[in-house]
This record gives structure tokens, sequence and C-alpha cells, in this order.
């Protein structure tokens, strides 16, 4: 690496860490324990490094070539700040950070970022495209399967971003509520007259929960 172009991260260089990564032109110096003891993606690099990638200095840092220094950060700010800054956090902070537990394979702070997606403010359909792409258990989307089914209509994109599987299954869903709702004595019936006992049911069948 030709040392002129590398930098020192001004807040993720520290001297007492144990290997040094690089990141776009950065250099990141931590602490190797919190990747080896957590990552499989890690301890298999680390393993397979030779001599020029090995991490024991910034002239040999150990190379990511596929994030952004501004995603990297996110991952280490789990490891070096308090949990109680947890709560803080926006969205798309979280979302970065489950992209990165799963890419590269740190389980514990996956599940991290999934239970506090769970505290926070989310669309329906966002949440849903968002669980669906890191193949997440679906059963923490009742709640939105709910919202949809009560809501009277959706638009064409979010309806492409949902996807056919879902879209039919929503659907369903809402032609079984609709009906419950009719048997209940309801004029007119829609599914957002089914309670959401009922719905939460409904949806369980439908997509095999």
């Amino acid at each position: 690496m030709g040392m002129s172009r590398i930098t020192r991260h001004p807040h993720y260089y520290l001297h007492d860490g144990s290997v040094s990564i690089h990141v776009e032109g950065t250099v990141f110096r931590v602490h190797k324990y919190f990747f080896e003891r957590e990552s499989e993606y890690f301890q298999e690099g680390f393993r397979a490094a030779g001599p020029q990638e090995d991490g024991q200095s910034d002239k040999t840092a150990f190379r990511l070539d596929d994030v952004k220094i501004s995603e990297f950060e996110r991952l280490l700010w789990v490891f070096y700040n308090p949990q109680y800054k947890y709560d803080e956090q926006s969205v798309d902070h979280w979302i970065i950070i489950l992209d990165l537990a799963t890419r590269w394979k740190f389980p514990g702070v996956r599940n991290l970022a999934v239970r506090q997606l769970q505290k926070l403010d989310m669309k329906p359909v966002e949440r849903i495209v968002t669980y669906d792409k890191y193949n997440l258990d679906k059963s923490l989307l009742l709640s939105a399967y709910i919202l949809l089914c009560k809501q009277p209509s959706r638009s064409v994109e979010d309806g492409e971003r949902l996807g056919m599987p879902t879209v039919l299954k929503i659907s369903e869903a809402r032609e079984y509520a609709q009906r419950f709702a009719a048997e209940q004595g309801c004029h007119s019936p829609t599914s957002a007259d089914a309670e959401d006992e009922e719905l939460v049911e409904i949806l369980k069948d439908v997509f095999s929960l």
C-alpha cells in the first residue's frame, strides 16, 4: 500500500488496538478480539491473510474492499459505545449494521440490530421488505401484515417492492378477514372490520408461521 495515500481514522485508530484494517484509504486500528470472537468471516479472513495483509501494522493492514468508511464506523460503534446509546439511533443506522452483520457473519450483532429495529417506527412495507431481504423471522412481521390488511388500498410501487408472493398472501388474508367480519354480522364488511386477534390467526395460517 502506498502510505502517502493512507490516513489514520480520527476516532477508531486506537493505540492499544491489535489489528489494522484498511477501508477506502483509511486505516482503523482496533481490537482483533471483537472480530475473532464474533465473526466466522473474519476468523477465516485473518487465517487466510498473507504477511502483506495480516493487519499486524498499518503497512500490512487487512483490507476490506466491499464497505464504505461510514458503514464500517457504524459496526465499530456497536463495540465501542455504551449500550444506553443504542435507543438513540435511527432506522437507517441499524439497517446498515444489520447488513454488515449479515454479510460478515456477526450473529450477536445481527440479533442486536433486529431487536433495535423492532423498537423503532417503520412503515409496514419498509419493514417487510427489509426483513425479507435479510431473511429474518417472519413472525416479527405480524404487526406490519395486520396494518397492510387493514389498509383500503396500496400503491403500485408498494406492491412492486413487496413482490408478488407477499401481495398475494396479503390479499388472501384480507379475503379471509372480510369473510370473518361478515360472519360476525358486519354489514358491508372489509378486512379492517376483523379483530386483530382474528387477523393474527389468519396471517399465521396464510404465511405458515
